[in-house]
């Protein structure tokens, strides 16, 4: 009994390449999705269990895996092992956490036997916590003595350890592979500039788009085949490209989403241009028998999937001489100011690379990394702010970071402790802290790091309590979790039930958004329950009860702990419960427990 995991686009390839070697009148069969979690070992047959990834974070995950390792496995395949890593230091993914459980239980099961293989044809690392959890997935080992900072001598015991268990082929291409760099402007104007255009990464790319559409045509192989790719697909982007490129007498045909209907015609050379996007990027191969061109439109955020992107045409079968990338890099310009909007995008990538190359090869970067804080605030810088500071961007950063003592005094002599940093960010509204720290996320990193070390010694952790509460409801409603931090109660109550706002975003689940106004992410009325757990803050704390209103449905609940200090007749928040009942509330519970006040409020 053999079980792969896959990502869910090559679940179909797996069972077709099982069956041209291993046919069913060999004893062979191949099941997937729940079925295969229902299969029974038997020694008379030959079975292959292809499951997708996505099967391993369900909240119905853990009683099919419980089923499943019951079986007496022999060989595990984990393809594209890079989409089970974990991201954060000190917190395991739902689907991370299930595929541990599986392998411990498959390891209890029959540890004489089994064998794990993992697969990637780009082991591209985002962050070094990611290969330790490669490493421990593989082994079944835990491996105390990775230390995960990005820093470069980690990243080079990193390499050793990956060494000792992995197989590293680079291949020797006879063909060359060039990259070319075309850059163009996106000309804004006033009246393009309104908040719902600069809080939308999708917006700006269909503007961006539309100034890039010239250089696409311009470069499409008029005598050979041409793909054209764009990691966003949303308000019209595809549609855009695919007319520009019919008007200028191509056909076109597409693999976005789930229409992958154009491969075949473009494998067919029935079709010299194919639109594609993100699934193009793995699990698909046959392209460089017919293409070697690439024409990025909007570029992927990250290394490992550029890697991966480039790889369809950059693989053995290619059979030209030399394939051509081209990257067509579009800033926003409004007069005589420019924003190098797809440059920045680009320094990631590079950057990246250069602590993945370490990592996985040992070839040590060319440009060193300097300091592990400014290496973190790299990292996590994704996308630097226009002067508003509105765009919503995606980090992964590493809340809980080993400082030395060193580093903790430095932070501490720029940020102050708990109490000033209250003080500062109290005195300021709330779009001004938002731009301060998404300029500099160490500010956010510290406050969460202080707070969770003042959590050890509450009688009461109204977080906690916050997560009892809303366990306890129908899991039917919709949570919003305003100031969200951890996104804690995010990992459990569920990721499809809570929506998580935060100036800076621990994860792609969060939005960093100043949460005034979540209007991108919430039509008015489309949540159940919000909850403020001492994140009322700023001089216009008021404004995030108005938005609470706007976003709850009719009998809402709206959950707030606060410090009973701060709620009292001479604090900060004393005008709170006036505040909530003019906003069309009623106050269902005003409970003190320990230091802190709970308040749930309905809306009428």
């Amino acid at each position: 009994m053999t079980v792969i995991v896959c990502p869910n686009d090559i679940v179909k390839q797996w069972e077709d390449e099982i069956y041209k070697i291993f046919p069913a009148s060999a004893g062979s069969s191949v099941l997937h999705g729940k079925a295969a979690f229902d299969a029974k070992y038997n020694k008379d047959r030959y079975q292959y269990l292809v499951l997708n990834y996505d099967k391993f974070n369900q909240d119905y995950s853990p009683s099919l895996i419980l089923k499943l390792a019951q079986q007496k496995i022999d060989f595990v395949i984990l393809d594209e092992i890079h989409y089970s890593k974990t991201r954060f230091e000190e917190q395991v993914s739902q689907r991370s956490h299930n595929l541990k459980g599986l392998l411990t239980g498959i390891r209890n099961k029959n540890a004489a036997v089994v064998k794990v293989l993992g697969l990637s044809a780009t082991p591209v690392i985002n962050n070094l916590m990611e290969g330790r959890s490669m490493l421990e997935m593989i082994t079944g080992k835990i491996y105390e003595d990775v230390v995960t900072k990005p820093t470069i001598p980690n990243a080079v015991t990193l390499y050793e350890k990956l060494s000792i268990i992995s197989i590293r082929e680079i291949p020797e291409y006879k063909f060359a592979k060039e990259e070319e760099f075309i850059e163009v402007d996106a000309e804004l104007s006033p009246d393009t500039i309104t908040k719902a255009f600069i809080k939308s990464p999708l917006a700006i790319e269909g503007l961006l788009t539309e100034a890039r559409i010239r250089e696409v045509i311009k470069n499409i192989d008029k005598n050979g085949h041409t793909i054209i790719y764009t990691e966003y697909v949303g308000n019209g982007i595809v549609e855009k490209l695919a007319k520009a490129v019919r008007d200028h007498g191509y056909k076109v045909v597409l693999h976005t989403g789930s229409d992958h209907s154009g491969k075949k015609l473009f494998l067919d050379k029935k079709a010299q241009v194919l639109i594609a996007s993100s699934p193009l990027s793995i699990g698909v191969d046959g392209l460089q028998t017919v293409c070697n061109k690439l024409i990025i439109n909007c570029l992927p955020w990250t290394n490992a999937r550029y890697q991966q992107l480039i790889g369809r045409l950059i693989r053995i079968g290619q059979k030209m001489d030399s394939v051509k990338v081209i990257i067509v890099k579009a800033s926003l310009k409004l007069g005589t100011k420019r924003y190098e909007y797809d440059q920045k995008k680009w320094n990631r990538i590079e950057y990246k690379r250069t602590l993945a190359y370490c990592a996985v090869d040992g070839v040590l970067p060319e440009r060193g990394l300097v300091t592990p804080g400014q290496a973190h605030k790299e990292a996590v810088r994704w996308l630097e702010r226009l002067d508003r500071g509105e765009i919503s961007t995606v980090s992964r950063t590493d809340l809980e970071v080993n400082l030395s003592p060193l580093e903790i005094k430095r932070r501490l002599n720029k940020y102050g402790d708990l109490s000033k940093q209250h003080q500062r960010i109290n005195s300021e509204y709330s779009e001004t802290t938002h731009t301060r720290m998404q300029e500099n996320p160490e500010e956010w990193l510290e406050y969460h790091r202080q707070l969770n070390s003042q959590r050890k010694v509450w009688s009461v952790d109204p977080l906690q309590e916050m997560i009892s509460r809303i366990k306890v409801m129908s899991p039917r409603l919709k949570v919003g979790d305003f100031g969200c931090g951890e996104a804690r109660l995010m990992e459990e109550v569920g990721h499809d039930r809570v929506i998580s706002f935060d100036h800076v975003a621990i994860n792609d689940k969060v939005k960093a958004c100043d949460m005034k106004s979540v209007s991108e992410y919430v039509n008015d009325g489309g949540l159940d329950v919000i909850v403020f757990s001492l994140s009322l803050m700023g001089k216009n704390w008021p404004d995030y009860i108005i938005e609470a209103k706007r976003c709850l449905c009719t009998r809402g609940s709206l959950l707030i702990a606060h410090t009973t200090e701060s709620l009292s007749s001479d604090g900060r928040l004393s005008k709170l419960r006036d505040v909530i009942k003019e906003q069309g509330f009623v106050i269902d519970l005003d409970d003190v427990r320990g230091d802190f006040t709970f308040i749930e409020a309905i809306k009428l």
